[in-house]
């Protein structure tokens, strides 16, 4: 659940800046970034996830624009310290993470986009302070409900196969997918988390889920030799996010997923793939439906990835457009 521009007005950074880090609070050093255009609209971008990290790729989508984007990586995840961290760690921390970071940079109001589970993250945001709000972008976006998750990890044990189920161990594979349907597993979520066969399994079950079609699509089967390193990266990652699934991705802490009520006016669109196998292509079509004036665009063949061939140039052509209306010069 975890594209190119042309050219701006200034050179495109090859890398997200070195950026800094909010106080601690809750054992957790939460870093954050910012580029664009200083004197811009600031606009917040949210992470995939559980368990993913700023990436350079949705900046890129205001080059040249009067935009001043920032990124932050939340509790746990990409530079923030430590990686992993699971205590102090839920949805509404994250949501007074942000919060934080905006009254640090002493700004009234500024737009927020966010992608896949940050669409989730962006949307209680929406909910708990809507009058900070200047527009809202929502990519591929996740809500958290037990029939999401569901869809997401039914692949799951096909994708394993007899030679990944064995490699893996059935107890292991059976409790990776009671974990995600919000039931008891075989093995303690504290044993899972620590499980670097898991976390490399997962992680290549996810990037399977992410192309047009998802698993069902593709016909991809677990090659345990071929799987990714279990790097200190994949294992604090695979940490948060079955954090976030044993705990059905924050539900209890920030209340269950909803629209939120905008103030009238605020600019909003929603993009996703036709084919996307991560997070349900009908979800974001009824909330495209149910948030007042929002932009829609189904891109068809389509995947979950930011960088698929299809949603790349939407995603972008779909930002620029947003963004000029948050700024009112479209």
């Amino acid at each position: 659940m975890s594209g190119n521009g042309d050219p701006g007005q200034t050179l495109a950074p090859a890398a997200l800046p070195a950026g800094d880090w909010l106080a601690p609070v809750d054992g957790h050093r939460v870093w954050w970034c910012e580029g664009g255009d200083p004197a811009g609209l600031p606009v917040l971008i949210v992470h995939g996830g559980p368990g993913g990290a700023s990436r350079l790729e949705p900046t890129r989508w205001f080059d040249g624009l009067p935009l001043r984007w920032i990124a932050i990586d939340q509790r746990g995840c990409g530079r923030s310290e430590p990686p992993g961290r699971t205590d102090g760690n839920d949805l509404g921390a994250l949501l007074d993470d942000m919060e934080r970071l905006r009254r640090h940079l002493g700004l009234r109001r500024w737009a927020v986009a966010g992608g896949s589970w940050g669409a989730r993250v962006a949307l209680a945001y929406a909910a708990r302070w809507p009058e900070v709000l200047h527009g809202l972008l929502l990519r591929s976006p996740f809500l958290g409900t037990a029939a999401e998750t569901r869809r997401y990890i039914a692949p799951w044990l096909p994708w394993l196969g007899a030679e990944g189920r064995a490699w893996l161990g059935e107890p292991a594979a059976t409790a990776v997918a009671a974990l995600y349907q919000a039931e008891p597993g075989l093995l303690h979520i504290g044993a899972m988390q620590a499980d670097e066969r898991i976390a490399r399994a997962w992680s290549a079950f996810d990037d399977a889920q992410s192309a047009p079609g998802g698993v069902a699509a593709s016909g991809a089967r677990c090659d345990p030799t071929a799987l990714p390193a279990a790097t200190p990266q994949l294992m604090a990652s695979w940490r948060i996010h079955a954090h976030y699934a044993a705990a059905s991705w924050g539900m209890a802490a920030a209340g269950a997923a909803g629209v939120p009520a905008l103030n009238s006016g605020v600019p909003v669109s929603v993009v996703w793939g036709a084919a996307d196998a991560t997070c349900d292509p009908a979800v974001a079509r009824a909330l495209a439906a149910a948030l007042p004036g929002a932009l829609s665009n189904e891109v068809p063949e389509a995947g979950h990835r930011m960088s698929d061939p299809r949603l790349a140039p939407a995603l972008r052509a779909a930002a620029r457009e947003w963004a000029l209306r948050c700024r009112g010069i479209g």
